[in-house]
């Protein structure tokens, strides 16, 4: 095309030469090859600014100056630079945030329905006054309620006992801490759920004593399992509490509290000892008190006229005394008085 109008054009300029006046064709042929040249310049800019990723003479976004810039232009343009930065900056903190609570979500959703699924089942407990099944069909549970399976006959009731474990049961009976059925559905409060957890599995523990001490080894074996079960139930229902950054103070205690019952159920059941295994054992004594020493280093307060004097707050002391008594229970607990009294001898006891 570029060739074409060069030789249009040196052609009008040898007829100029020759004819004398200009011809008005001539003319308007020569501003059409300025346009054209013009046209092409443009296009092979706009190519090249294509190719190159930059901004295009169409588009919108881009900016153009309409003057010199002043200092108060450009303060102006300073303080919109920093206004967006920090809203830039505001809605990614934002972001971050609800992406770690959606994190955590998901997480105790994981952990809330990982495990076997016939021991985790919920059992539906309809409200006061609810209509009870029917053989017509009227007053069934809704669609989609999950049940477990219906106990034998007389498990977990006051007056009746199941042929298996029975007299375990009987000994349990008055606690209502039979074995463990079905998962009641009912509060989303983690610290409340585990408390109660581990103070069944205390009161297991404690009929367990009595038993043994009665000569029931085998009865007071299976209450013992029995205690385990809540207090490592206890300890997964803390998780949630746990998995915080600074974890809830009680949430710690309670952790303390159960893994100190774990200790003395192992104790019992596993023979733990130290004669028997010093790194287990040496383990598991690091185990129950790294929440106590948590709590220790955490909660400490300043007193002094100038605040250099630091103590410990309430749940530190609570959390040093615990740590103290389970010490000495390490150390003392096997203690026995008799045994002292009928070692004690004498000169001349053995003399006729």
């Amino acid at each position: 095309m570029r060739a074409l109008a060069a030789g249009l054009l040196t052609a009008a300029v040898a007829a100029q030469e020759t004819s004398g006046p200009a011809d008005p064709e001539l003319l308007r042929a020569q501003r059409q090859l300025q346009q054209n040249r013009s046209e092409v310049d443009r296009l092979v800019e706009l190519r090249l600014r294509h190719d190159l990723g930059l901004p295009l003479e169409t588009d919108g976004s881009e900016f153009r100056a309409t003057g010199p810039a002043s200092s108060a232009d450009l303060d102006r343009a300073r303080q919109e630079l920093r206004e967006q930065d920090a809203a830039t900056a505001s809605l990614l903190e934002r972001y971050n945030r609800l992406k770690a609570q959606a994190d955590q979500l998901h997480a105790e959703a994981v952990v809330r329905t990982s495990g076997d699924a016939a021991a985790r089942q919920f059992v539906v407990v309809p409200p006061a006054n609810a209509a009870q099944p029917r053989a017509s069909g009227r007053g069934l549970p809704p669609a989609g309620a999950v049940t477990a399976p219906a106990a034998p006959a007389g498990e977990g009731r006051i007056g009746g006992v199941p042929a298996e474990g029975a007299s375990a049961t009987v000994a349990a009976l008055d606690l209502g801490l039979g074995p463990i059925r079905g998962q009641v559905h009912g509060s989303g409060d983690h610290q409340r759920v585990a408390q109660a957890l581990f103070k069944a599995g205390q009161a297991l523990m404690d009929r367990a004593q009595a038993l043994r001490d009665q000569g029931q080894a085998d009865l007071a074996r299976e209450l013992d399992q029995r205690a385990r079960e809540r207090l490592v139930r206890a300890v997964d229902e803390l998780g949630p509490l746990l998995r915080a950054p600074d974890p809830a103070l009680p949430a710690l205690f309670q952790l303390g509290r159960c893994r100190e019952l774990l200790f003395r159920l192992a104790e019992r059941l596993d023979g733990m000892s130290l004669a028997a295994a010093a790194g287990d054992y040496q383990r598991r004594e690091q185990e129950v008190r790294e929440p106590f020493l948590r709590i220790a280093a955490r909660d400490v307060q300043r007193t002094g006229p100038r605040g250099e004097v630091e103590v410990l707050g309430p749940w530190g002391k609570a959390a040093q005394s615990a740590m103290e008594h389970f010490r000495w229970m390490n150390l003392h607990a096997g203690y026995d008085p008799r045994a002292a009294i009928e070692a004690l001898t004498w000169p001349g006891e053995r003399r006729p």
